[in-house]
């Protein structure tokens, strides 16, 4: 599973890409790897380049198998991860008011 550190660093790279440019998974992970330790994977990029790419996110955009367009500007994405994080809160409280 991929860190919040992976995902800080990803959203920063993102924010430096040009809009208009398309960009590989392989760019990100080189991008990425000095930056987080421990040094991820490409996976662990996959990992969060699929969370981006979620329409209630729209991080990224995928323009076809490994290469993306960015999306939506950072502040969006985190107040959409932030919307999603409080979901799971939600929910995770009332599961644990409904057993106990």
């Amino acid at each position: 599973m991929a860190s919040d550190h992976l995902l800080a660093a990803v959203l920063d790279v993102l924010a430096e890409v040009d809009p208009a440019e398309m960009f590989d998974r392989r760019d990100v992970l080189r991008a990425v790897r000095p930056a987080v330790d421990p040094a991820p994977g490409l996976d662990d990029v996959d990992e969060v380049l699929a969370l981006l790419a979620l329409p209630m996110l729209g991080g990224v955009v995928v323009v076809y198998d490994g290469v993306y367009r960015t999306g939506a500007a950072a502040e969006i994405v985190v107040a959409g991860l932030q919307r999603l994080a409080d979901a799971v809160r939600v929910v995770d409280d009332e599961d644990l008011a409904d057993r106990y």
